[in-house]
């Protein structure tokens, strides 16, 4: 997964006036409204430069010695090298995408396969998407041997029934078989849409909708997964090559 191709880093440069620092450093007023300093980085003269992230979106952030101004944004050399991505990519990448990882896992998910099974798949599907249906027929010879397990994050984004559907489906009292038949129907026995959703299902699934749109799946199935190297990569739609994915 490219950290770019999730909207995580910023493109323009603001400065702001940092207040109360008799009280606090910059920096710590930075760390209550939730930044994560990952690395102290090379700064220009007069400054103290950080690599690090908020809300899983990577920035650099150069606070002057005086404490009294931070900027955040992007820093060239006189080359036109942009070092801010560079330390980006060597410092705070690997974060990020341990952060993204943990989100998928605290998400609302239907279990799909062995829970001991090695390899975790994350797959943001919708009740009425055919394409989840085709990659969870296509994923049948990896779970089934126990070397991959799905987890179908339930969303309800293609019709105005998805969200009720997938609100019975997650409400089931295995929501697993019932999934399983009605994946195996292909779609065709429509799950029931759920009347008066109780308010904490709505909000996780609403949550999970928020996440797909946050890592920039536009249509489902949207796949998440590690490779050998244990690098977080991703799908938009069922894959071509399913094997490559899943080995």
């Amino acid at each position: 997964m490219k950290i770019h191709n999730l909207g995580l880093i910023f493109a323009s440069i603001s400065i702001f006036l940092s207040q109360n620092v008799l009280a606090e450093t910059v920096k710590e007023q930075l760390q209550k409204q939730g930044y994560q300093f990952v690395k102290q980085i090379d700064a220009p003269q007069g400054l103290t430069g950080w690599a690090g992230y908020k809300d899983e979106y990577p920035s650099t952030v150069f606070i002057s010695n005086d404490q009294k101004y931070y900027i955040v944004g992007d820093l060239f050399d006189k080359s036109n090298v942009n070092l801010t991505e560079k330390a980006i990519n060597d410092h705070v990448k690997t974060a990020v995408l341990d952060e993204v990882w943990s989100s998928l896992e605290k998400s609302k998910w239907i279990q799909d396969g062995d829970p001991k099974a090695p390899k975790v798949v994350y797959v943001f599907s919708d009740p009425n998407c055919p394409y989840c249906h085709t990659f969870w027929k296509q994923a049948r010879p990896w779970v089934d041997s126990g070397k991959v397990q799905l987890r179908h994050i339930m969303v309800g984004v293609i019709r105005p029934s998805s969200k009720a559907q997938a609100a019975t489906l997650l409400s089931a009292k295995n929501p697993e078989e019932v999934f399983k038949l009605y994946n195996l129907s292909e779609g065709k026995n429509k799950v029931k849409e759920m009347q008066n959703i109780p308010k904490n299902l709505s909000d996780q699934l609403d949550e999970n909708a928020k996440l797909m749109d946050k890592y920039g799946f536009y249509a489902t199935p949207g796949i998440v997964w590690k490779n050998a190297d244990g690098e977080v990569q991703s799908q938009q739609g069922a894959p071509k090559d399913i094997a490559k994915l899943l080995n």
